[in-house]
């Protein structure tokens, strides 16, 4: 996007740029506000000035019904398979489901459930803060889920990656302006703030843009304030002097002049371990041109047995050497890897024609609302006007009870000989039955079922049917349920990139192996360079993102429950009599969240190892019998043979005496 101040500033153009943007969105920003009323139960009627007395707010209900807490868990497998990209890809997906629950998730997809099918879709912002720090680590991903009327796109666009510029706006406090940004207090007292807040807040405009390198570039501002403008936003800073031009950290000069410049490279001053037991090297082979760069060098002369030979020089023995052509080395030198789209991901509610947000709910069903309002108000003013009111001679002095009837009927005392009464009761069965009709209308059109909404269904004979009708329903919303898993999928890859742009040290995570056992994974940025064939270090970025496609556990746990079960008596992990059998049955019903299932997990390890302690105890003893056996048999044969020699001399003996004889 080319910048062109014409007579004014960069503030201005930014300005006016809003502007035009907003005001051409404003039939759109029109009807998110009208969408969000209708939520509200607002009582105003489509093409009507009169209100609606009473308000049955079947758009919450039915927007109510679809919320789920159900996070789609991360799924990562590299483009190209090799031992290295599959254990890189075990540790972005564990990193990924880390920050699930680090990160306020549970918090932001509450907001995110109401926010799409009210307004169509959400929007999120994926931001790498560099005030997060811990004891070992600097700088962390900050992520912010926003409703669509705190952004505005390119006009015409419908894709956030096309986009040549976009606008996210929220409010912040001054206070916040000070310390975030650097401004004095009265600068920030200068900001703008809502006309509905107080003064101590302010609203925020922030700008990203591509400028003419394709780079992506922030420009934020606030009323007339200009607050940061970086040309570009993913790059390292560093300060470096004008006059020695090092950097500030090893400048020396008396009077220092330093200036923000872009970080393309690190030096390496050590070598660099990987998780694979690998190392990259501080010094690194020399290639140009696809050839290593090669030099002579003077080296001792080794033998056969790897011992130095030596040599006489006049008298001194020296070690003998010879001129061998070394490969030449530098400084290795990696590049710092840089993202190239926009810090935004949009969820859709469900996709449509020329539009970067999705439909809206909201939009299908104001028919049928505004119609169910006018038919709820008819039927109000029915029951507020009908009863059963007395009748009374206009000489009658009595009080009545106004409290309970609210009109009373005169008639003169020579047309009635007593009191009476007169029933306008009214019927309103035709009322209600249009209202549920409507209602009905509404929600086929969402495709939401009784089943679904946990109400009674008497067309479900058995509770097999009643599952049935429950996964029909969410068949109807499986496409919400996949762009949902489709904006998750964008939000790790940008996560994953800036851990490859950004985190400078290990990351370590966690995750449960397929014993139930806690393991330890480290995330290390360097695992993912490699080195091309022209000698130039690069991060290898290619790792496709989805969501896992397993059920929702939130809404279908029994189902998940019933099925382990089915599996483990039919013999599907092995013995059920088995202790090994009964626990890899626990350990997915703990994975399914099952109640009391680490208990049972712990039970049956504790009685594995116990059997597997009574079996060493067995196989000891069997040993020593078979040993005490063995010794039995050695003494019975050892005495055998004595007998035998006790046998053969007596047998001797009495040879030699006869001779004698």
């Amino acid at each position: 996007m080319r910048i062109e101040k014409g007579d004014g500033t960069k503030l201005s153009f930014f300005q006016d740029l809003y502007r035009e943007a907003r005001a051409e969105c404003e039939e759109h920003y029109a009807d998110l506000d009208k969408f969000y009323r209708q939520y509200k139960g607002t009582k105003d009627i489509e093409g009507s000035e009169v209100q609606a007395k009473l308000v049955r707010n079947i758009t919450y209900e039915l927007v109510e019904s679809q919320v789920t807490s159900y996070l789609p868990n991360p799924s990562v497998s590299p483009r190209m398979w090799s031992e290295k990209n599959e254990r890189n890809a075990k540790s972005v997906e564990t990193l990924l489901k880390n920050k699930r629950n680090e990160l306020p998730f549970e918090k932001m997809n509450d907001m995110d459930e109401r926010y799409n099918p009210i307004y169509g879709g959400s929007v999120w912002l994926c931001e790498w803060d560099e005030s997060i720090t811990t004891h070992n680590t600097v700088g962390d991903v900050r992520i912010t889920c926003l409703s669509p009327k705190h952004f505005t796109g390119q006009p015409n666009i419908y894709e956030i990656d096309d986009m040549e510029y976009c606008f996210v706006e929220f409010e912040t406090t001054k206070e916040d302006i000070v310390r975030k940004y650097g401004m004095t207090p009265s600068i920030a007292d200068e900001t703008e703030s809502d006309e509905n807040a107080d003064d101590k807040t302010a609203t925020l405009y922030v700008c990203f843009y591509k400028n003419d390198d394709d780079k992506i570039c922030q420009y934020v501002w606030s009323g007339d304030t200009e607050l940061l403008d970086i040309e570009d936003y993913y790059s390292r800073k560093r300060y470096t002097c004008k006059s020695c031009g090092k950097r500030k950290e090893l400048c020396d000069c008396e009077k220092p002049d330093y200036e923000l410049q872009n970080d393309e490279y690190e030096e390496l001053d050590r070598d660099i371990p990987l998780s694979g037991g690998q190392f990259i090297p501080a010094e690194s082979e020399m290639i140009r041109d696809g050839k290593i760069v090669t030099e002579m060098q003077t080296r001792p002369m080794t033998g056969a047995d790897g011992r130095i030979l030596m040599r006489n020089a006049g008298g001194v023995m020296l070690p003998a050497t010879e001129e061998v052509e070394v490969p030449k080395t530098e400084p290795t030198r990696l590049p710092y890897y840089k993202l190239t789209m926009l810090p935004i991901v949009i969820r859709k509610n469900t996709s449509q024609e020329d539009s970067l947000f999705g439909q809206s709910d909201c939009e299908f069903i104001r028919p049928q609302q505004d119609a169910i309002n006018k038919v709820e108000s008819r039927i109000i003013e029915k029951l507020m006007g009908s009863g059963v009111y007395p009748i009374v001679p206009n000489d009658f002095e009595d009080d009545i009870d106004n409290s309970l009837f609210t009109r009373v009927f005169r008639c003169k005392p020579n047309e009635v000989n007593q009191f009476g009464r007169i029933d306008l009761s009214v019927d309103i069965s035709r009322d209600v039955t249009e209202a549920e009709r409507l209602y009905d209308q509404a929600k086929r059109i969402l495709g939401i079922t009784d089943s679904f909404q946990g109400q009674h269904d008497a067309s479900a004979q058995s509770g097999k049917a009643k599952q049935l009708q429950i996964q029909q329903a969410q068949g109807r919303l499986d496409s919400k349920r996949q762009m949902k898993n489709s904006a998750y999928a964008d939000i790790d890859r940008l996560i994953f990139h800036y851990y490859l742009a950004y985190a400078d040290e290990p990351r370590p995570a966690t995750y449960k192996d397929a014993e139930g056992r806690m393991q330890n994974v480290a995330f290390n940025r360097y695992d993912f360079l490699e080195r091309d064939e022209a000698g130039e270090w690069y991060y290898n970025d290619e790792y496709l993102f989805s969501a896992d496609t397993s059920y929702d556990f939130e809404r279908q746990r029994d189902l998940m429950w019933q099925e382990n079960r089915l599996n483990f008596q039919q013999g599907a992990y092995g013995d059920p009599a088995l202790p090994q059998t009964q626990l890899i049955f626990w350990l997915n019903m703990e994975q399914a969240h099952y109640p009391f299932a680490h208990d049972n997990v712990e039970r049956v390890r504790e009685e594995i190892r116990r059997q597997a302690e009574i079996a060493r105890m067995q196989e000891q003893i069997a040993a020593k019998e078979a040993q005490a056996e063995q010794l039995a048999g050695e003494i019975e044969s050892r005495k055998g043979y004595e007998d035998y020699l006790k046998g053969e001399i007596s047998a001797r003996n009495e040879q030699i005496q006869k001779g004698m004889m």
